[in-house]
């Protein structure tokens, strides 16, 4: 008996995989004939799913802290306050773009930047497609659409969303001058969202990366919790892949370089004093949100130095700069500067060299110091 069921189940198991292998060589014509007649690939298998690319931004803690780069056909949304390294960031990441052969396009809806910001972070102007204050949030949203949907573009930036203005705003619905004491509610979010649902799909398909910067806007006015949040609407967080929060961190964690000031103490003696001087200030990253195994989980900061000179790369190691204390006399000026000519001391001189200096300078008032006790005793 036992041989006979035994027998039952091969013959059940064997006619099941027939009927699954007939299902599944069905499904495959039923696929072919849909992506046929709809003349695109719509149907495939999730074995053919690819891994995102993702566009370096070419400071290696900050791709680490993404997950390699912003990633391609996705949406990132980056924002904080004014002055925190937003506009740098992306300036930066554009300059590594290009650097790696990859189209960028950026639009600037906020306020003039003249050729040398560009140039300053390296990017090659020749090279980038750049929309200036356009007309309207549609018109620089379309453009979006037709680079995506002709292929041609690997990154796009909107930098920034809230410098969006719909026509809505700007224009009744007959085409007159609307005036500037209408209320706009909601305007921008709902521009934002039928753009969404109609080129989202553009830009999964396009490969390319789209980044919006956005404005920081104190919400919660009237309610107990009054805060700076992000402004636009649902459906840019619902569809963003990341969402990046930036803000300056502490003064005290800013980048310095050391300074050695020298003066004349109220004896005529020549002193110096070192000083640390900030350069830069620092900058912390919050994911708010991520799609991304790789990149850092939600809520995860990261701080990092911006330096004024370089931005986001480290100062080149130089010598430690000398300088003459504000507010000294004349007098004291010249009698400085000839003991950096006796010493051999000058801007150009290493840090080294300056320690030796700094070195004898300290015997030298030691030196005064006995020479003080003598005449006393």
């Amino acid at each position: 008996m036992c041989g006979v069921r035994q027998n039952k189940c091969k013959v059940a198991k064997f006619r099941g995989e027939i009927m699954d292998n007939e299902r599944r060589a069905k499904l495959q014509e039923t696929m072919k004939k849909f992506n046929k007649k709809h003349k695109t690939e719509v149907f495939t298998m999730g074995s053919e799913i690819e891994s995102l690319q993702a566009i370096s931004t070419g400071i290696e803690k900050v791709d680490d802290f993404l997950g390699g780069g912003f990633k391609k056909s996705a949406h990132t949304i980056v924002w904080g306050n004014f002055s925190v390294g937003k506009t740098a960031l992306i300036m930066t990441t554009i300059a590594k773009a290009q650097r790696d052969g990859q189209i960028c396009c950026y639009v600037n809806t906020e306020k003039p930047i003249e050729p040398e910001r560009f140039q300053y972070f390296g990017i090659n102007l020749d090279e980038l497609v750049y929309i200036e204050a356009p007309a309207n949030a549609e018109q620089a949203l379309e453009a979006m659409r037709t680079l995506c949907k002709e292929q041609v573009i690997d990154m796009f930036i909107v930098d920034s969303t809230n410098g969006l203005c719909p026509k809505s705003v700007q224009e009744t619905a007959k085409g007159a001058e609307r005036s500037l004491e209408k209320k706009n509610v909601a305007s921008l979010a709902l521009t934002l969202s039928n753009f969404y649902n109609a080129v989202n799909a553009l830009v999964f398909k396009s490969k390319a990366g789209v980044v919006w910067i956005g404005q920081a806007r104190t919400q919660g006015i009237g309610g107990f919790f009054v805060h700076l949040g992000l402004s636009g609407g649902q459906a840019q967080q619902f569809y963003a892949f990341q969402i990046i929060n930036m803000r300056r961190g502490q003064k005290a964690d800013s980048p310095i370089e050391k300074t050695k000031e020298y003066f004349c103490d109220p004896d005529g003696k020549i002193r110096f004093q070192t000083k640390d001087n900030a350069v830069g200030f620092s900058v912390v990253m919050k994911m708010e949100k991520t799609n991304s195994s790789k990149s850092a989980k939600e809520h995860q900061t990261l701080e990092i130095p911006f330096y004024h000179e370089t931005g986001f790369h480290p100062l080149p190691e130089r010598e430690i700069a000398i300088k003459i204390r504000d507010g000294e006399s004349e007098e004291s000026i010249a009698k400085i500067k000839a003991l950096w000519l006796e010493k051999g001391i000058n801007v150009e001189k290493t840090s080294e060299t300056l320690d030796k200096t700094d070195d004898d300078m300290l015997n030298l008032n030691k030196e005064d110091k006995k020479a003080k006790k003598k005449k006393g005793k």
